[in-house]
């Protein structure tokens, strides 16, 4: 009982924050099992600290900017899309006790950047989908590829630096950016790795992504 009023009034604080414009009502937090939760088909592992979403498989060859939209995102800069509202993406972080780290952009954007390692706040990330009756994997960091470098990504590079609130305007709720691999303060999760704030090298990694439109789940889990 205590950790359902813990959920409850969490995400009750973080609806009060936006806008009427900006805000639609979340809903309700369904508890499933003993640690496990639905809120808004994300489904909560709260003793593993981790969460999963439905995506489908959106871009697999080309230029990418994102690494998950909303449907009503930039769906022809992303490698996935997905229904999931970027309100209750954010919530279910905060549900978790996640705190957004407000340093990132501050040091990306400064005159003279410093080359910070951020992995042991960064999550991990793990995509898994169906291929006529095969079950396959991959963490995030493989799908996609620096072609300045020719390398992909191995350690985890995935940080919650949370959206922009601007006069009670959630900007990632107004634009659909949940995860960016080219740095975007809208977005709820961004790639720390160098060359985030380069727009022209990432590529997605047709070798390593699901097939187009494929069905995938997402799986985000918390740094301990």
């Amino acid at each position: 009982m205590r950790i359902i009023k813990y959920l409850v009034v969490a995400y009750l604080s973080f609806n009060n924050l936006f806008s009427d414009e900006n805000n639609t009502t979340l809903p309700s937090i369904k508890k499933i099992s003993q640690n496990l939760y639905n809120f808004g088909d994300i489904i909560i592992k709260r003793d593993e600290k981790s969460f999963s979403l439905p995506a489908v498989s959106n871009q697999i060859r080309g230029l990418v900017e994102y690494g998950i939209v909303h449907v009503d995102g930039k769906i022809h800069e992303s490698l996935f899309r997905t229904a999931i509202r970027p309100q209750i993406f954010h919530a279910s972080l905060l549900l978790l006790r996640a705190k957004p780290d407000e340093s990132f952009f501050k040091n990306l954007w400064s005159e003279n950047p410093k080359k910070i390692d951020y992995s042991e706040k960064c999550l991990s990330i793990e995509v898994n989908w169906d291929v006529n009756g095969t079950k396959k994997k991959s963490s995030f960091e493989k799908l996609f590829i620096n072609q300045a470098r020719d390398v992909q990504l191995f350690k985890r590079s995935f940080l919650f630096t949370g959206s922009r609130l601007i006069e009670g305007t959630f900007l990632a709720e107004s634009t659909g950016s949940i995860l960016a691999i080219y740095a975007d303060d809208n977005a709820i999760i961004n790639n720390s790795d160098y060359d985030s704030n380069n727009d022209d090298v990432w590529i997605a990694n047709e070798k390593e992504m699901p097939p187009l439109e494929t069905p995938v789940t997402i799986s985000f889990h918390l740094p301990k």
